[in-house]
């Protein structure tokens, strides 16, 4: 038998990086590679973003991970290992803000790979589409419900392609601020139409969000010192400076702004308060693309089941509130987080990092506020929501379905050549066969006709 492939995926995200360590047997199913993960590594420190000012930096974090993984994939298949990194939401960010400095750091993590014995085939920036995609991939192919169908040559052409979204499939809510959406009028745009091996994806329809703080306190900024924040627990006091308000490609800061002036953030855990904030960020009205989530874009009923992760995983795991609890429960433990004063959530989470206890209230209002009011999600359609982090024991998320993509244009490993044996050869064992062949005829002929002069005497 042949021996397994490997390959190697690094999840550059905004606040962490972790590489994932991926096999699949050499002599693929139906074309697609049985695909495992073996192994995760996480990357110390912060996301490769932060590392703007100092891109070196960005490329000598992975390498601990890379060490880790060239001590499980055996040398002799390190050199053919497709190697790949993918940026997401931090070096979107950052490109936005300077793109050159982005370059830098995409060119810093790529020679870090480089001086691997790996098959590195480059580091990119995927869009908000692609992490959704290949997060939809990924959920479908853990549960066993990707379907395959013949397309057309548009999407929404003809009977397959408006038939194979069954009950079974599994659309995907990916994290926060990030509308999965079925594009192309009426049609869903299917993905990996090339090919034609995957079914339904949702896809991005809106971009990206800021936070309710930014969103909020950046009206107040100008005109007073003192700030007010309804989604900070009561009594949390907080100094910045209006430099580090508008730190940020979502929020733009006014000409009149000086970056100078430190700003006081007080907590007042106002759960009515916060929620109104937290709606602003959104445009709720549909107009003439009725139905439809948020800022206009169409999105039918939602139906089936649905698989919520990443930021929807962690945002309301933190309250304990994943593992299938009432939509009433939901409301009021967050109502119950929200009114909390600073002192009473930090003995509840005592374990917990100061930044996750200031906007515990403010990510889950976020998250609750995007299910029920964005993706229209009810007191009926709640329990079809599952929030995870891991399927059949592998993290989901888009690396995955980033690999299984890639397998795909990967192909088997071909059997064995059969060698050619020279001309004269064939000639003589030919021959040598033909007088086996007359030899064996004229012993059975032989031992015939002795028998028969046998019986002759006898008679």
């Amino acid at each position: 038998p042949l021996p397994p492939q490997y390959g190697l995926v690094f999840d550059a995200g905004s606040t962490h990086t972790s590489l994932y360590i991926y096999r699949w047997p050499a002599d693929k199913e139906n074309g697609t590679g049985i695909v495992s993960q073996v192994e995760a590594c996480s990357v110390s420190g912060p996301g490769i973003s932060s590392y703007a000012d100092e891109p070196a930096g960005a490329g000598a974090s992975l390498k601990p991970c890379l060490d880790k993984a060239m001590k499980i994939v055996p040398a002799e298949q390190q050199r053919d290992t497709p190697t790949y990194l993918g940026a997401t939401a931090g070096m979107r960010l950052l490109r936005e803000e300077n793109s050159t400095k982005a370059e830098q750091v995409l060119a810093e993590v790529s020679k870090a790979i480089g001086e691997y014995p790996v098959d590195f085939r480059g580091a990119r920036i995927l869009t908000g589409s692609e992490e959704g995609s290949f997060g939809w991939i990924t959920v479908n192919y853990l549960l066993e419900t990707l379907v395959k169908v013949q397309l057309g040559e548009r999407a929404g052409e003809g009977d397959p392609c408006k038939t194979a979204l069954g009950e079974n499939q599994s659309p995907v809510l990916w994290e926060p601020g990030m509308l999965r959406e079925l594009t192309g009028g009426m049609h869903p745009v299917l993905l990996g139409c090339r090919s034609s091996s995957l079914g339904w994806a949702l896809w991005e329809g809106s971009q990206w969000h800021c936070s309710p703080i930014n969103g909020s306190v950046s009206l107040q900024a100008s005109s007073s010192a003192q700030i007010s924040h309804p989604c900070y627990p009561r009594g949390y006091r907080e100094n910045l400076t209006v430099a580090e308000l508008y730190d940020s490609p979502c929020v733009h800061a006014p000409s009149s702004a000086s970056p100078g002036p430190v700003l006081t953030v007080t907590g007042t855990g106002d759960p009515a308060a916060c929620g109104t904030a937290v709606q602003r960020l959104f445009n709720f009205s549909c107009g003439a693309r009725w139905p439809c989530g948020f800022n206009g874009v169409y999105q039918p009923p939602v139906r089936g089941q649905f698989f919520a992760f990443s930021g929807f995983y962690y945002s309301l795991h933190f309250l304990n509130l994943t593992e299938g609890q009432s939509l009433s429960l939901v409301n009021d433990t967050i109502r119950q987080i929200c009114t909390s004063s600073w002192k009473e959530v930090q003995e509840l989470f005592p374990m917990a990092s100061r930044a996750q206890l200031r906007d515990a209230c403010t990510a889950s209002s976020y998250t609750l506020t995007l299910l029920l009011q964005g993706y229209k999600f009810n007191y009926t359609t709640w329990p079809n929501i599952h929030f995870v982090r891991q399927v059949a024991n592998i993290d989901v998320g888009w690396t995955l379905g980033y690999m299984l993509n890639l397998t795909n244009m990967i192909p088997s490993e071909p059997p064995a050549a059969v060698t050619e044996l020279p001309r004269s050869i064939w000639i003589a064992a030919t021959v040598l066969l033909a007088i086996m062949l007359i030899l064996t005829f004229c012993l059975l002929t032989a031992t015939c006709c002795q028998r028969n002069s046998s019986s002759y005497e006898q008679l």
